[in-house]
């Protein structure tokens, strides 16, 4: 249960617009137009939200302060071509953070996909994901498979495994945003398929990626990535692959 809601404009806790605790367009008008900074404090913790181009400096300079009293784990709500959540434990941390993105607020994003190689070698790297490039294969409930369209020259979603990343998020449509074909997000992440396929190595990375919500928004979404190679009969070539949400070791802001 929500424990306390709190605006802030101009440095300093405000009464709660009209317009505050709508969902939808009203309260994006708020944190967008307007430049409020809300905080919400519940029993799971403390969110700070914002946008970032229009969020008042003296405002995010008193929430830096504010969090120091409040209850932890805090999240990092805020809006940059797309909205970004960040978990800390510390309210040190989360004011770090913060005052570290301010100096970020007029920074324009070039990208909707941001893609890095990672050493296999690291210590961060999923259980589900050590596994694949252990034994170089994944079961079909976990993954999902790409296959090379001949006429599109393309790969395009053949199967979405019920118990991937993405069937979490958007179902086992195969034509939900990330399985689509065509869009920056697809042309980003299939780069790699090609190389995979000839080489038959398997291939471990980080991506922080733009991605469209069930429900229209845009959410920034850091996972990590294990492309396997695929046969799928003589002349049928793909990819399978795993993915999981996690923290990633990618820079953006």
């Amino acid at each position: 249960m929500t424990s306390g809601v709190h605006w802030i404009l101009n440095g300093r806790i405000v009464p709660a617009p009209d317009r505050a605790g709508l969902p939808g367009a009203d309260e994006r008008a708020l944190l967008h137009r307007e430049g409020y900074v809300n905080i919400v404090e519940s029993a799971t913790g403390t969110t700070v939200r914002w946008a970032m181009f229009s969020a008042n400096w003296a405002s995010l300079f008193f929430a830096m302060e504010w969090i120091h009293g409040a209850t932890g784990p805090f999240q990092l709500q805020y809006h940059s071509a797309g909205w970004f959540n960040e978990r800390f434990d510390h309210a040190w941390e989360a004011a770090e953070r913060i005052h570290h993105l301010i100096h970020k607020s007029d920074v324009h994003l070039s990208q909707t996909v941001y893609i890095q190689d990672a050493n296999e070698d690291r210590d961060d790297v999923p259980v589900l994901l050590k596994q694949a490039l252990k034994e170089r294969q994944i079961d079909e409930d976990h993954s999902i498979d790409c296959m090379f369209d001949m006429p599109s020259q393309k790969f395009q979603v053949s199967r979405v495994g019920p118990k991937s990343s993405i069937a979490q998020v958007y179902g086992l449509s195969p034509v939900s945003y990330p399985c689509l074909t065509g869009h920056s997000y697809d042309q980003a992440v299939s780069r790699i398929y090609p190389d995979v396929i000839q080489t038959g190595t398997p291939h471990y990375d980080h991506i922080y990626a733009a991605m469209s919500s069930p429900v229209g928004d845009v959410f920034w979404v850091p996972y990590q990535r294990v492309v396997l190679p695929l046969k799928a009969g003589r002349n049928k070539r793909g990819v399978r692959i795993v993915t999981e949400v996690t923290k990633v070791d990618v820079a953006i802001l």
